[in-house]
Protein backbone atom coordinates (compact mmCIF):
# COMPACT_ATOMS: atom_id res chain seq x y z
CA UNK A 1 0.00 0.00 0.00
CA UNK A 2 1.30 3.53 -0.90
CA UNK A 3 1.16 6.00 1.12
CA UNK A 4 0.42 9.73 0.79
CA UNK A 5 2.72 12.15 1.93
CA UNK A 6 1.32 15.44 3.21
CA UNK A 7 1.97 19.00 1.82
CA UNK A 8 3.57 20.42 4.87
CA UNK A 9 1.43 23.89 5.86
CA UNK A 10 3.76 27.11 6.49
CA UNK A 11 3.92 26.57 9.84
CA UNK A 12 5.59 23.11 9.83
CA UNK A 13 7.61 23.73 6.08
CA UNK A 14 10.31 25.44 5.39
CA UNK A 15 8.83 28.93 5.28
CA UNK A 16 8.81 28.43 9.02
CA UNK A 17 12.15 28.43 9.51
CA UNK A 18 13.38 30.92 6.97
CA UNK A 19 16.38 33.40 8.03
CA UNK A 20 15.55 36.97 7.38
CA UNK A 21 17.43 36.66 4.22
CA UNK A 22 15.42 33.74 3.25
CA UNK A 23 12.12 35.86 3.56
CA UNK A 24 13.31 38.13 1.54
CA UNK A 25 14.17 36.04 -0.95
CA UNK A 26 11.05 34.26 -0.69
CA UNK A 27 9.19 37.94 -1.12
CA UNK A 28 11.03 38.68 -4.61
CA UNK A 29 10.19 35.22 -6.18
CA UNK A 30 6.63 36.07 -6.40
CA UNK A 31 7.49 38.94 -9.16
CA UNK A 32 7.05 37.11 -12.22
CA UNK A 33 7.05 38.71 -15.70
CA UNK A 34 4.69 40.24 -17.80
CA UNK A 35 2.68 37.08 -20.29
CA UNK A 36 1.17 37.10 -22.97
CA UNK A 37 -1.37 34.97 -25.28
CA UNK A 38 0.74 34.94 -28.33
CA UNK A 39 3.61 33.35 -28.93
CA UNK A 40 6.45 35.05 -28.93
CA UNK A 41 8.20 35.14 -32.57
CA UNK A 42 10.34 37.87 -32.32
CA UNK A 43 12.87 37.86 -29.28
CA UNK A 44 13.96 41.40 -28.64
CA UNK A 45 13.73 41.24 -25.05
CA UNK A 46 16.29 38.64 -23.09
CA UNK A 47 20.24 39.60 -23.40
CA UNK A 48 20.86 36.22 -24.23
CA UNK A 49 23.87 35.91 -26.71
CA UNK A 50 23.75 34.57 -30.55
CA UNK A 51 23.86 30.44 -30.40
CA UNK A 52 24.80 30.31 -33.65
CA UNK A 53 27.86 32.09 -32.74
CA UNK A 54 28.76 29.16 -30.29
CA UNK A 55 31.93 27.52 -31.43
CA UNK A 56 30.46 24.19 -30.62
CA UNK A 57 33.24 22.42 -33.53
CA UNK A 58 36.07 24.05 -31.49
CA UNK A 59 34.73 23.65 -28.11
CA UNK A 60 34.32 20.08 -28.99
CA UNK A 61 37.93 19.72 -30.32
CA UNK A 62 38.79 21.05 -26.76
CA UNK A 63 36.67 18.98 -24.69
CA UNK A 64 38.26 15.62 -26.42
CA UNK A 65 41.46 16.57 -25.62
CA UNK A 66 40.96 17.38 -22.00
CA UNK A 67 39.21 13.99 -21.62
CA UNK A 68 41.98 12.35 -23.79
CA UNK A 69 44.60 13.69 -21.70
CA UNK A 70 44.01 15.02 -17.86
CA UNK A 71 42.27 12.93 -15.88
CA UNK A 72 42.18 15.16 -13.16
CA UNK A 73 39.25 17.09 -15.08
CA UNK A 74 36.63 15.16 -13.30
CA UNK A 75 38.04 15.23 -9.48
CA UNK A 76 37.33 18.09 -7.74
CA UNK A 77 39.04 21.20 -8.23
CA UNK A 78 40.95 24.45 -6.40
CA UNK A 79 38.83 27.00 -4.77
CA UNK A 80 40.10 29.64 -6.32
CA UNK A 81 40.16 28.04 -9.59
CA UNK A 82 41.75 26.14 -12.60
CA UNK A 83 45.38 27.95 -12.05
CA UNK A 84 45.43 27.44 -16.39
CA UNK A 85 42.22 29.42 -16.83
CA UNK A 86 43.12 31.69 -14.32
CA UNK A 87 46.65 31.96 -16.27
CA UNK A 88 44.28 32.66 -20.10
CA UNK A 89 42.28 35.58 -18.16
CA UNK A 90 45.33 37.26 -17.41
CA UNK A 91 46.15 36.82 -21.20
CA UNK A 92 43.11 37.63 -22.32
CA UNK A 93 43.27 40.65 -20.00
CA UNK A 94 46.50 41.62 -20.50
CA UNK A 95 46.10 41.51 -24.70
CA UNK A 96 43.27 43.64 -24.71
CA UNK A 97 43.74 45.92 -22.10
CA UNK A 98 47.31 46.31 -21.44
CA UNK A 99 46.77 45.14 -17.75
CA UNK A 100 49.24 42.90 -16.39
CA UNK A 101 47.43 40.72 -13.87
CA UNK A 102 48.98 37.94 -11.35
CA UNK A 103 46.73 34.71 -11.39
CA UNK A 104 45.99 34.83 -7.64
CA UNK A 105 44.38 38.49 -8.13
CA UNK A 106 41.97 36.13 -10.40
CA UNK A 107 39.18 33.93 -8.79
CA UNK A 108 37.06 31.57 -10.91
CA UNK A 109 33.48 31.54 -10.36
CA UNK A 110 30.00 29.90 -11.72
CA UNK A 111 28.95 32.22 -13.74
CA UNK A 112 30.06 36.44 -12.66
CA UNK A 113 26.54 36.48 -10.74
CA UNK A 114 28.47 34.13 -8.14
CA UNK A 115 31.44 36.21 -8.45
CA UNK A 116 28.39 39.34 -7.10
CA UNK A 117 27.13 37.16 -4.77
CA UNK A 118 29.95 36.32 -3.09
CA UNK A 119 30.79 40.04 -3.00
CA UNK A 120 27.38 40.49 -1.27
CA UNK A 121 27.95 37.91 1.15
CA UNK A 122 30.86 39.57 2.04
CA UNK A 123 29.54 43.43 2.69
CA UNK A 124 26.29 43.56 2.89
CA UNK A 125 23.97 43.62 6.27
CA UNK A 126 20.14 43.71 5.51
CA UNK A 127 20.03 46.94 5.06
CA UNK A 128 23.43 48.35 4.13
CA UNK A 129 23.74 51.28 1.83
CA UNK A 130 24.49 50.35 -1.93
CA UNK A 131 24.98 52.58 -4.96
CA UNK A 132 23.42 51.20 -8.09
CA UNK A 133 22.72 52.72 -11.80
CA UNK A 134 19.71 54.12 -11.58
CA UNK A 135 18.18 51.48 -14.48
CA UNK A 136 20.36 48.83 -14.25
CA UNK A 137 20.67 44.72 -14.68
CA UNK A 138 21.39 44.17 -10.66
CA UNK A 139 18.58 45.61 -9.52
CA UNK A 140 17.10 42.65 -8.22
CA UNK A 141 20.14 41.06 -7.85
CA UNK A 142 21.24 43.54 -4.54
CA UNK A 143 17.50 44.16 -3.51
CA UNK A 144 17.40 39.97 -2.54
CA UNK A 145 20.63 40.60 -0.37
CA UNK A 146 18.64 43.02 1.58
CA UNK A 147 20.71 45.99 0.83
CA UNK A 148 19.25 49.82 0.77
CA UNK A 149 19.71 50.43 -2.56
CA UNK A 150 20.47 54.27 -4.19
CA UNK A 151 19.86 54.81 -7.38
CA UNK A 152 22.54 57.39 -9.42
CA UNK A 153 21.61 58.73 -12.54
CA UNK A 154 23.35 58.25 -15.52
CA UNK A 155 23.78 60.79 -18.78
CA UNK A 156 25.63 60.38 -21.90
CA UNK A 157 28.80 60.21 -20.15
CA UNK A 158 27.76 58.14 -17.21
CA UNK A 159 26.93 58.27 -13.67
CA UNK A 160 26.71 61.64 -11.78
CA UNK A 161 28.91 62.50 -9.64
CA UNK A 162 26.45 64.59 -7.74
CA UNK A 163 24.31 61.84 -7.21
CA UNK A 164 27.04 59.90 -5.85
CA UNK A 165 27.64 62.66 -3.77
CA UNK A 166 24.33 63.61 -2.28
CA UNK A 167 23.92 59.79 -1.80
CA UNK A 168 26.93 59.41 0.52
CA UNK A 169 26.12 62.58 2.78
CA UNK A 170 25.13 61.64 6.02
CA UNK A 171 25.09 57.77 5.72
CA UNK A 172 27.92 54.98 5.40
CA UNK A 173 27.80 53.53 1.62
CA UNK A 174 29.39 49.72 1.37
CA UNK A 175 29.84 49.95 -2.71
CA UNK A 176 28.72 51.23 -5.61
CA UNK A 177 27.49 48.51 -8.40
CA UNK A 178 27.62 49.31 -11.51
CA UNK A 179 28.14 48.29 -15.40
CA UNK A 180 30.33 51.19 -17.12
CA UNK A 181 31.01 49.45 -20.29
CA UNK A 182 28.23 48.79 -22.73
CA UNK A 183 25.72 49.43 -19.38
CA UNK A 184 22.92 46.99 -19.23
CA UNK A 185 20.08 48.17 -20.20
CA UNK A 186 21.08 51.47 -21.47
CA UNK A 187 24.14 50.73 -24.32
CA UNK A 188 26.09 53.41 -22.82
CA UNK A 189 29.60 53.46 -21.87
CA UNK A 190 30.93 56.00 -18.90
CA UNK A 191 33.65 58.58 -20.59
CA UNK A 192 37.39 58.22 -18.86
CA UNK A 193 36.83 61.76 -17.05
CA UNK A 194 33.33 60.28 -15.73
CA UNK A 195 35.60 57.09 -14.54
CA UNK A 196 37.70 59.54 -12.84
CA UNK A 197 35.72 61.10 -10.69
CA UNK A 198 33.54 58.10 -9.45
CA UNK A 199 37.10 56.62 -8.88
CA UNK A 200 38.01 59.59 -6.42
CA UNK A 201 34.86 59.75 -4.97
CA UNK A 202 34.81 56.37 -3.93
CA UNK A 203 38.24 57.09 -2.42
CA UNK A 204 36.85 60.18 -0.50
CA UNK A 205 33.80 57.94 0.94
CA UNK A 206 35.81 54.97 1.34
CA UNK A 207 33.19 53.12 -0.78
CA UNK A 208 34.31 49.61 -2.92
CA UNK A 209 33.22 49.99 -6.67
CA UNK A 210 31.53 46.42 -7.51
CA UNK A 211 32.19 46.63 -11.81
CA UNK A 212 30.30 44.53 -13.45
CA UNK A 213 32.03 44.52 -17.48
CA UNK A 214 30.24 41.45 -18.70
CA UNK A 215 30.15 43.07 -22.02
CA UNK A 216 33.74 44.70 -22.13
CA UNK A 217 35.13 42.18 -24.91
CA UNK A 218 32.51 43.22 -27.50
CA UNK A 219 33.40 46.49 -28.56
CA UNK A 220 32.38 46.71 -32.04
CA UNK A 221 32.75 50.70 -32.92
CA UNK A 222 34.63 53.48 -31.14
CA UNK A 223 37.86 53.81 -29.10
CA UNK A 224 38.59 51.17 -26.00
CA UNK A 225 37.94 52.70 -22.44
CA UNK A 226 39.66 51.60 -19.45
CA UNK A 227 38.29 49.68 -16.95
CA UNK A 228 37.59 50.98 -13.65
CA UNK A 229 39.52 48.34 -12.24
CA UNK A 230 42.89 49.70 -14.61
CA UNK A 231 42.34 53.33 -14.01
CA UNK A 232 42.55 52.35 -10.39
CA UNK A 233 45.69 49.90 -10.66
CA UNK A 234 43.53 47.22 -9.10
CA UNK A 235 42.55 49.48 -5.69
CA UNK A 236 38.99 49.44 -4.47
CA UNK A 237 37.43 48.08 -7.23
CA UNK A 238 36.29 44.51 -8.12
CA UNK A 239 35.87 44.05 -11.37
CA UNK A 240 33.87 40.89 -12.51
CA UNK A 241 33.64 39.26 -16.03
CA UNK A 242 31.53 36.13 -17.77
CA UNK A 243 32.21 33.19 -20.54
CA UNK A 244 28.66 33.68 -20.96
CA UNK A 245 28.55 36.35 -23.87
CA UNK A 246 31.45 35.01 -25.28
CA UNK A 247 31.32 31.45 -25.14
CA UNK A 248 27.57 30.67 -24.02
CA UNK A 249 25.88 31.03 -20.73
CA UNK A 250 25.68 27.39 -20.43
CA UNK A 251 29.49 27.30 -19.50
CA UNK A 252 28.56 28.80 -16.42
CA UNK A 253 32.16 30.06 -16.30
CA UNK A 254 33.10 33.83 -14.81
CA UNK A 255 35.36 35.61 -13.26
CA UNK A 256 36.44 38.15 -10.31
CA UNK A 257 39.39 40.60 -10.44
CA UNK A 258 40.60 42.32 -7.00
CA UNK A 259 43.73 42.32 -5.15
CA UNK A 260 45.00 39.50 -3.76
CA UNK A 261 43.57 40.27 -0.76
CA UNK A 262 40.12 40.97 -1.39
CA UNK A 263 40.38 38.08 -3.70
CA UNK A 264 41.64 35.45 -1.25
CA UNK A 265 38.54 36.65 1.06
CA UNK A 266 35.98 36.17 -1.76
CA UNK A 267 37.12 32.71 -2.62
CA UNK A 268 37.15 31.24 1.15
CA UNK A 269 32.94 32.29 0.78
CA UNK A 270 33.11 29.61 -1.84
CA UNK A 271 31.02 26.44 -1.00
CA UNK A 272 31.36 24.71 -4.42
CA UNK A 273 35.04 23.09 -4.13
CA UNK A 274 35.69 25.74 -7.19
CA UNK A 275 34.20 26.20 -10.27
CA UNK A 276 33.46 23.18 -12.84
CA UNK A 277 37.26 21.83 -13.29
CA UNK A 278 35.72 20.05 -16.56
CA UNK A 279 34.60 23.03 -17.81
CA UNK A 280 37.25 24.96 -16.92
CA UNK A 281 39.97 23.27 -18.94
CA UNK A 282 37.88 23.35 -21.93
CA UNK A 283 37.41 27.09 -21.65
CA UNK A 284 41.30 26.92 -20.63
CA UNK A 285 42.09 25.13 -23.99
CA UNK A 286 39.95 26.99 -26.02
CA UNK A 287 41.52 30.24 -24.80
CA UNK A 288 45.21 29.34 -25.75
CA UNK A 289 44.14 28.44 -29.12
CA UNK A 290 40.70 30.19 -30.34
CA UNK A 291 39.71 33.10 -28.43
CA UNK A 292 41.40 36.19 -29.84
CA UNK A 293 39.71 35.09 -33.25
CA UNK A 294 36.22 34.19 -31.97
CA UNK A 295 36.60 37.23 -29.96
CA UNK A 296 36.83 39.33 -33.21
CA UNK A 297 33.81 37.41 -35.10
CA UNK A 298 31.56 38.34 -32.34
CA UNK A 299 32.23 41.93 -32.63
CA UNK A 300 31.53 41.65 -36.68
CA UNK A 301 28.20 39.58 -35.73
CA UNK A 302 26.83 42.00 -32.78
CA UNK A 303 27.98 44.57 -34.97
CA UNK A 304 25.69 43.55 -38.07
CA UNK A 305 22.70 42.85 -35.76
CA UNK A 306 23.26 46.75 -33.68
CA UNK A 307 22.93 48.31 -37.36
CA UNK A 308 19.80 45.80 -38.34
CA UNK A 309 17.58 47.57 -35.43
CA UNK A 310 19.36 50.94 -35.74
CA UNK A 311 18.23 51.16 -39.30
CA UNK A 312 14.72 50.30 -38.86
CA UNK A 313 14.67 52.67 -35.52
CA UNK A 314 16.14 55.64 -37.82
CA UNK A 315 13.82 54.86 -40.54
CA UNK A 316 10.51 54.40 -38.83
CA UNK A 317 10.82 56.31 -36.01
CA UNK A 318 13.02 59.61 -36.59
CA UNK A 319 9.69 62.06 -37.09
CA UNK A 320 8.64 60.40 -33.72
CA UNK A 321 9.94 62.27 -30.40
CA UNK A 322 11.46 59.00 -29.17
CA UNK A 323 15.67 59.03 -28.24
CA UNK A 324 17.34 55.78 -28.72
CA UNK A 325 20.90 54.94 -27.49
CA UNK A 326 23.79 53.90 -30.53
CA UNK A 327 25.61 51.84 -28.75
CA UNK A 328 29.50 50.87 -29.37
CA UNK A 329 29.08 47.32 -28.23
CA UNK A 330 27.34 44.79 -25.96
CA UNK A 331 23.79 44.02 -26.78
CA UNK A 332 21.26 46.15 -26.10
CA UNK A 333 19.50 49.25 -26.82
CA UNK A 334 17.72 51.91 -24.84
CA UNK A 335 14.44 53.54 -26.19
CA UNK A 336 12.69 56.60 -24.16
CA UNK A 337 9.46 57.51 -25.18
CA UNK A 338 7.17 61.11 -24.60
CA UNK A 339 6.33 61.65 -21.43
CA UNK A 340 3.44 59.69 -20.06
CA UNK A 341 3.54 57.01 -22.56
CA UNK A 342 3.86 53.62 -20.01
CA UNK A 343 6.73 51.27 -20.94
CA UNK A 344 4.88 48.31 -19.57
CA UNK A 345 2.08 49.57 -21.50
CA UNK A 346 4.04 48.97 -24.79
CA UNK A 347 5.59 46.04 -23.83
CA UNK A 348 1.98 44.40 -23.66
CA UNK A 349 0.80 45.76 -26.93
CA UNK A 350 3.70 44.20 -28.86
CA UNK A 351 3.75 41.24 -26.87
CA UNK A 352 0.26 40.48 -27.91
CA UNK A 353 2.10 41.02 -32.02
CA UNK A 354 5.06 38.29 -31.04
CA UNK A 355 7.39 40.41 -30.45
CA UNK A 356 9.48 40.90 -27.04
CA UNK A 357 10.72 43.55 -25.54
CA UNK A 358 11.46 44.46 -21.61
CA UNK A 359 10.00 47.97 -20.25
CA UNK A 360 12.48 50.02 -18.29
CA UNK A 361 10.36 49.12 -14.74
CA UNK A 362 12.19 45.68 -15.23
CA UNK A 363 15.55 47.59 -14.21
CA UNK A 364 14.15 49.95 -11.94
CA UNK A 365 14.90 49.50 -8.02
CA UNK A 366 11.49 50.25 -6.74
CA UNK A 367 9.91 48.43 -10.41
CA UNK A 368 7.97 52.18 -11.26
CA UNK A 369 6.65 52.76 -14.61
CA UNK A 370 8.36 54.53 -17.18
CA UNK A 371 8.63 55.57 -20.13
CA UNK A 372 11.38 53.78 -21.42
CA UNK A 373 12.24 50.07 -23.02
CA UNK A 374 15.26 47.56 -23.67
CA UNK A 375 15.72 46.36 -27.05
CA UNK A 376 18.07 43.22 -27.23
CA UNK A 377 19.34 42.85 -30.47
CA UNK A 378 22.07 39.62 -29.40
CA UNK A 379 19.37 36.66 -29.64
CA UNK A 380 17.33 37.22 -32.79
CA UNK A 381 18.42 36.66 -36.16
CA UNK A 382 18.58 39.24 -38.20
CA UNK A 383 15.47 38.91 -40.49
CA UNK A 384 13.78 38.01 -36.89
CA UNK A 385 15.58 42.18 -35.96
CA UNK A 386 14.46 43.79 -38.96
CA UNK A 387 10.63 42.29 -38.92
CA UNK A 388 10.28 42.49 -35.16
CA UNK A 389 11.81 45.68 -34.90
CA UNK A 390 9.46 47.11 -38.37
CA UNK A 391 6.20 45.61 -36.02
CA UNK A 392 7.41 47.11 -32.81
CA UNK A 393 7.67 50.95 -34.90
CA UNK A 394 4.19 50.33 -35.87
CA UNK A 395 3.02 49.39 -32.84
CA UNK A 396 4.80 52.36 -31.01
CA UNK A 397 3.16 54.85 -33.73
CA UNK A 398 -0.05 53.60 -33.04
CA UNK A 399 0.20 54.36 -28.99
CA UNK A 400 1.70 57.22 -29.17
Amino acid sequence: MTTAIPEPDSAAGLSGVLSAHGRLRQRLATDDPIESSTQIRFPLGGGQPDPDSFPMRRLAGSARRVLESDPGALLYGAGQGYLPLREAVCRKTGRLEDLALDPDQVLITNGAAQALGLLANALIDLGDTVLIDEVSWGAGFFKGFGADLRPVRWDECGPLPQDIEDACRGRRVKAFYTIPTFQNPLGVTASVDRRRQVLELADRHGFLIAEDDAYYELRFAGERVPSLFELAGGNRVVRTGTFSKILGAGTRLGWAMADRETTALLAAHKYDLGASPFTSRIVADFMQRHMFAHIRRLQGVYCSKRDALLSVLESELADLPVIWSRPEGGFFCWLQLPSGCSGVEVERAVAERGVDVWAGSWFRSDGRDDSCLRIAFSFATLDQIREGAEIFCRELRRLI
